[in-house]
């Protein structure tokens, strides 16, 4: 009822009828952030209005002024500390906020381990607060990262204070990272100060805790744990925690072996030189923002060889439009 009310106070919402309300309630949608998080086009069709109607009615509810405790899309933007990722970010409507879920796919070796690190420096070097760093590869390198700061001509204090603020833990299965991301939880109902400062959990990569769960005997299995980790992630960003989440991708021929459920969704989807992220259709649903970082391609379609140069793609996008992208570059610094 209180989602109700609150899109009966949007221009939009105005024009709905009491049937169309009732709707999102029957299908389980009753929060703002719930709403939020839902997908445009299940929104369209429920609804049977159009997806820039959904749109524009997401954005005027996220306008709307926040009651005390409310657990709607909060304001507070970071910022990712690159120029054109976030010109990219600003011109699809989601810039990088308090309780954004992300994911960043990409094919192996592209760097989107560079980039996840670079997005956890500038976090913690930007703001006084922490960042959960999950290591699912066992690779984490604090010597990386501190040629990164090195790089910057930063001064030893600013670079300890950095490095400090940034926890890193080990997850090799998939339990053990649902695990981690309830003692997280736990501590924040616990009002732990540490806990309580982290507003950015990185998760490098997921695709690492779930390799082991394919085929058709395993097929519940992962799900059940996809599912698990969806509703422990939904909550930590409903209490204004970020998520940037790795994963693998794969030209569709290769996909369609890796993904964990046969229910046809990426069928005719893809043209051979589009990436298709690891996990399939559950786990899409999830993120509020999927990025693809990609190699540059040539005139003849063949991965530009600029050094340095990579491609940041806009997937899919509950928030706003989809499709737009911006050239990013990997430095010694980090990605720039």
């Amino acid at each position: 009822m209180q989602l109700q009310l609150k899109i009966l106070r949007t221009p939009s919402g105005k024009l709905l009828s009491e049937y169309q309300l009732n709707l999102l309630s029957k299908n389980n949608i009753n929060s703002v952030l719930e709403f939020h998080e839902a997908d445009e086009k299940k929104l369209h069709q429920m609804l049977d209005i159009s997806v820039e109607s959904v749109r524009d009615l997401k954005k005027e509810l996220s306008q709307l002024p926040k009651d005390s405790g409310e657990d709607g899309a909060p304001d507070l933007e970071y910022g990712t500390g690159m120029e054109e990722l976030d010109k990219l970010l600003d011109s699809v409507e989601q810039p990088f906020k308090q309780g954004r879920v992300w994911e960043l796919s990409g094919q192996t070796g592209v760097g989107k381990t560079q980039l996840m690190h670079t997005l956890a420096l500038n976090f913690v070097w930007k703001h006084t607060l922490k960042v959960l760093f999950v290591d699912t590869k066992r690779d984490f390198s604090c010597q990386r990262m501190q040629h990164m700061l090195r790089a910057r001509h930063l001064d030893k204090d600013t670079c300890e204070r950095a490095m400090k603020s940034i926890q890193v833990v080990e997850a090799s299965t998939a339990p053990d990272l649902i695990d981690i991301l309830k003692a997280f939880d736990q501590q924040l109902t616990s009002k732990v100060q540490a806990a309580l400062q982290t507003k950015l959990v990185v998760i490098d990569s997921l695709a690492a805790c779930f390799v082991h769960y394919r085929g058709k005997r395993m097929q519940m299995l992962r799900k059940s744990l996809l599912v698990e980790l969806a509703c422990k992630v939904r909550k930590l960003a409903v209490q204004g925690v970020a998520f940037i989440i790795g994963n693998l991708s794969f030209f569709e021929r290769d996909a369609d072996n890796c993904n964990d459920e046969g229910d046809g969704n990426n069928e005719e989807r893809a043209t051979r030189q589009q990436l298709e992220p690891m996990l399939g259709a559950y786990w899409s649903s999830v993120c509020t923002l999927r990025l693809s970082l990609e190699l540059p391609m040539d005139d003849d379609d063949s991965p530009g060889q600029v050094d340095g140069l990579r491609l940041v793609h806009v997937l899919s996008n509950t928030y706003g439009p989809a499709g737009g992208h911006c050239l990013v570059r990997i430095t010694q610094a980090g990605v720039v």
